[in-house]
């Protein structure tokens, strides 16, 4: 590849010509704009983007901070597939991705302010929100164009994409309540995500609705990963009114649910129902199949791309063709019910007698 100093010395032209030629200006004749363009392509021309975006006072580039730590995989499925439609979207608008991995043992905000403050993206978008996130504090007071992957307390300040928590953990409650079912636990980790305190909500919220009491021990906030999964599951079947069906939100608390049932001589969906809000795919390959509450991951990828690109626009003042100034993005992505062999009619488990085992 050569660059721009090079091409002008192979044409025998200024490097000022060169390069409005490159850039489509109108004080160009079209016979030297159509000798340049085919020299840079036949040279191989790659223009110095540094340079260009000093130049624009832009990058082009847009971060995504992805939480990493140790209950987790360096990346998770679902990560995987919001990133992938994060960047196909993000082509599209003419920007590109660049991811950095936050370290779980790290001060969140610190990590933000070397991304944010070495400027190298033109816009952030963070995940693992919390009710109340210094980040977006950070952020908001910098003015600083950013998207939130998931809700605050601060939402209606700032763009955000999060999955229907409140609808789907609703559904799940009213699934359960028409197949019988009236002890139903929940079981999330302890973790200060605000995503955890809406299915906390909404499953009180949905017991009321159906008249059914929320009765504290089947109300569990254990460690995340499969040790605090099995701290619960001894709590859950040991508990004086133990629960016919449970809620959970860590896939690893299913994994370690399932595994508790099976040395004990049960089966999930027939001595136990299960269903899982949201989990990553380390959960679809459980026997019997996991009952959960789904989301398209890709397209909230493309949603958060969107968001990003309205944010850009919004922070530079642009408007549509018709005037209109852009629109921030606060988006709800629906969820749906996914039926698997964990979940079953109340009076079909064999709960009871097999606890008798």
């Amino acid at each position: 590849m050569i660059g721009i100093r090079e091409l002008a010395r192979h044409l025998g032209l200024s490097i000022g010509t060169v390069s409005r030629a490159l850039n489509d200006r109108g004080d160009v004749n079209h016979e030297t704009r159509q000798r340049v363009l085919e020299a840079a392509a036949e040279l191989g021309y790659s223009p110095n983007q540094s340079g260009r975006s000093l130049r624009r006072g832009r990058t082009d580039l847009i971060a995504m901070i992805v939480p990493s730590g140790a209950d987790d995989t360096l990346i998770n499925t679902v990560f995987l597939s919001v990133l992938n439609g994060l960047k196909r979207r993000l082509r599209t608008h003419g920007l590109d991705l660049a991811v950095f991995v936050e370290d779980g043992r790290e001060d969140r905000l610190a990590a933000l302010r070397r991304v944010t403050e070495r400027g190298v993206a033109d816009a952030l978008i963070i995940a693992d929100t919390e009710s109340v996130d210094p980040r977006v504090d950070y952020l908001l007071q910098l003015r600083k164009p950013f998207v939130t992957f998931g809700r605050t307390k601060a939402s209606a300040r700032h763009a955000w994409v999060d999955p229907d928590f409140d609808m789907g953990v609703e559904g799940a409650v009213a699934h359960l309540a028409a197949l019988g079912h009236r002890k139903i636990g929940l079981v999330l980790p302890d973790r200060p995500m605000h995503y955890l305190a809406l299915v906390e909500a909404g499953y009180k919220r949905a017991l009321s609705a159906h008249g059914l009491p929320v009765e504290k021990g089947l109300h569990l906030r254990p460690a995340a990963g499969e040790r605090g999964g099995l701290e619960a599951a001894d709590a859950l079947l040991s508990a004086e009114r133990a629960p016919t069906a449970v809620l959970v939100t860590d896939s690893m608390h299913a994994v370690a649910l399932y595994r508790r049932l099976g040395e004990r001589g049960l089966r999930p969906g027939r001595d136990l129902s299960v269903l899982a809000l949201l989990p990553e795919a380390r959960a679809q390959y459980l026997i019997p199949t996991l009952t959960t509450v789904q989301t398209d991951w890709t397209a909230i990828g493309e949603k958060l791309a969107d968001a990003a690109q309205a944010e850009l626009a919004f922070a530079a003042g642009d408007t549509s063709a018709d005037g209109a100034a852009p629109t921030r993005v606060q988006s709800l992505a629906p969820v749906a019910l996914k039926p698997g062999e964990s979940v079953s009619r109340a009076e079909d488990l064999e709960h009871a007698a097999a606890r008798g085992r």
